[in-house]
């Protein structure tokens, strides 16, 4: 199989449709991209629920954190009227209900999962979503991302197989070393940082995935590099310039 540079779609399609919402990944999938990227929280009663903010207050009609509310308060929030275009009537979903909806999708890529322990401590919360995930028994691969260190290494203990990518704005070279160490498999970087530092294009590019790239330009500097990954809100132009760039995909 050719290696082109994987299309992730960043809290599904959320350019037309509101982020981390079953339409926003419906939308997604109709491009048929490598992968789905989810952020994951828990709710005050211990229920796992995608959404990207510690807060509920950007993307929904409510306000609070996610922690402090219960699975019921999050559920009586309208999370599809925030943005354009209104989608009223959709909510929160939980994880489970977005499992759910991958298996009847008939799901068949790459679900990146981003555990969100960088600002909110939430005791235990790896080992909830490995069970969960375990509970479904998803053919599909999953890659386990976080800010968070000691979330990833917590991961790596707990399910030594699994594949682990360490999220920085800059690698650094703590981030580096853990993964020599073999405590996670890939470095996901903010593209700004390697706009600035060109030459991290061209090192050991296979393991590194960027985000968030929308600009079409900055697409093209991606593709072009041969990058294992990029990260995006645009997976309509994304797809489009990939082509371009990389020609089509083909085993």
């Amino acid at each position: 199989m050719n290696k082109q540079t994987q299309i992730i779609a960043h809290r599904g399609y959320c350019a037309v449709a509101p982020e981390n919402t079953l339409p926003a990944f419906e939308a997604a999938l109709a491009y048929n991209p490598d992968m789905l990227e989810m952020d994951l929280h828990r709710t005050k009663d211990g229920h796992l629920v995608v959404i990207h903010d510690e807060t509920v207050d950007r993307t929904t009609n409510g306000t609070g954190l996610v922690k402090d509310l219960t699975l019921a308060e999050i559920k009586s929030l309208d999370a599809g009227q925030y943005k354009a275009p209104k989608m009223p009537g959709v909510t929160i979903p939980t994880f489970a209900e977005f499992l759910t909806f991958l298996q009847d999708q008939h799901f068949a890529k790459t679900l990146l999962i981003e555990i969100k322990t960088d600002h909110q401590d939430y005791p235990g919360i790896e080992a909830e979503i490995l069970a969960m995930v375990a509970d479904f028994k998803p053919s599909y691969a999953i890659i386990y991302q976080s800010f968070n260190l000691e979330t990833l290494k917590t991961i790596r203990r707990l399910a030594p197989a699994a594949d682990v990518a360490a999220l920085a704005v800059w690698g650094g070279y703590k981030v580096y070393w853990l993964k020599w160490r073999g405590v996670f498999d890939y470095v996901h970087v903010d593209i700004r940082i390697l706009k600035h530092k060109p030459k991290i294009f061209w090192r050991s590019t296979w393991h590194t995935r960027v985000w968030t790239v929308d600009k079409a330009d900055d697409m093209r500097l991606v593709f072009k590099a041969g990058l294992r990954g990029l990260i995006t809100n645009d997976v309509a132009l994304a797809t489009k310039i990939r082509t371009e760039v990389q020609g089509e995909p083909h085993d």
